[in-house]
């Protein structure tokens, strides 16, 4: 073998073991997407546009995308939660003690759950100032609940407030600001902290 072919040889068998030990190196910090059950909504305030109500779901389930997360389907969920309250007819999907059970029940690492708790507006017209206003009270609570750490967490956002009708004082994008402000208080962010660790989860609750 010539100098020339020898160096090639050499050549293929670097690149070889090169790609080998990238391969392994890649396996062994592999990450293991968190499952995360997000319930169905609760409507609680009774407010009848559906398409406001997801607003808020689609909002709520932004962080939880792979590869540090995997979405339950939401039939599964969605029946998970139907048969728990058909067994425990005086609690609320909100309870610990369900979301405890969700967990169990999907092999869930992470369960939550958004609550449309009120949502009042009013519009009325102001002869003095010439102008039309609308008065929000508008309350969104979640509750979260992490099967690691046993943790449970409540958050909750609201508007009160008097304001000049307009595209901000409609219910779609009051709805959704309040969810975006639920997601910063969310301990589970885009990106976690570390595989399995919730150091950044928020230790008191919110009432």
């Amino acid at each position: 073998m010539n100098e020339r072919a020898g160096g090639l040889v050499k050549k293929i068998v670097f690149l070889l073991l090169l790609a080998y030990f990238s391969t392994t190196a890649s396996a062994g910090y592999a990450i293991t997407p968190l499952r995360v059950a997000v319930m169905p909504a609760m409507n609680t305030a009774d407010y009848h546009p559906q398409q406001d109500i997801q607003i808020l779901q689609d909002t709520i389930k932004k962080p939880f995308k792979y590869p540090y997360y995997t979405l339950l389907p939401a039939d599964m969920t969605a029946e998970a939660a139907q048969s728990l309250l058909a067994e425990n007819k005086q609690a609320r999907l909100s309870d610990e003690i369900i979301l405890s059970a969700v967990a169990d029940a999907l092999s869930a690492d992470i369960v939550v759950v958004v609550e449309l708790d009120r949502a009042r507006q009013q519009r009325f017209y102001s002869h003095r100032l010439d102008d039309t206003y609308v008065q929000s009270d508008i309350t969104i609570k979640c509750y979260a609940y992490s099967a690691a750490t046993k943790q449970y967490d409540i958050m909750k956002a609201n508007k009160n407030s008097v304001e000049g009708e307009s595209i901000q004082t409609s219910p779609e994008v009051i709805f959704k600001d309040l969810a975006e402000e639920i997601l910063i208080k969310l301990p589970y962010k885009r990106i976690p902290p570390a595989q399995g660790s919730h150091s950044d989860t928020v230790k008191k609750r919110e009432e």
